[in-house]
């Protein structure tokens, strides 16, 4: 795939990021954290009409990536992204892993204290 132009060096980005969006600000499915790891759902020949960047997004995705990284590839804001992901979640072309929780402070605090002893 060639590279589209998605920036006038002069005048800065041509197609404003809102646009790409249709000025949504919330993803169509849940909410998706930024170091969620997102995956193309395997064997799915992607229906008509996705937009450029959706069929972007699921040629990235084919190995398992990182919200956060996927914007970085496409060089969007990641608001953007977590719409553009969130409709192909929506549409079950994508899986979408949440990162694990995040340990309980105590336990923290134990290793901390555990680090130090040593």
């Amino acid at each position: 795939m060639t590279e589209e132009r998605w920036l006038d060096e002069a005048a800065g980005p041509i197609v404003p990021a809102y646009l790409l969006t249709r000025g949504r600000t919330v993803p169509a499915s849940e909410a998706i954290d930024l170091i969620a790891v997102i995956i193309t759902a395997g064997g799915l020949t992607p229906p008509r009409g996705l937009d450029p960047e959706h069929l972007i997004i699921l040629q990235k995705c084919t190995q398992p990536t990182r919200l956060v990284d996927v914007a970085a590839e496409l060089n969007l804001p990641i608001g953007v992204v977590r719409v553009l992901v969130g409709d192909l979640h929506a549409q079950q072309l994508v899986q979408v892993e949440l990162p694990p929780p995040a340990p309980d402070a105590k336990v923290l605090l134990e290793v901390i204290s555990g680090l130090k002893a040593l």
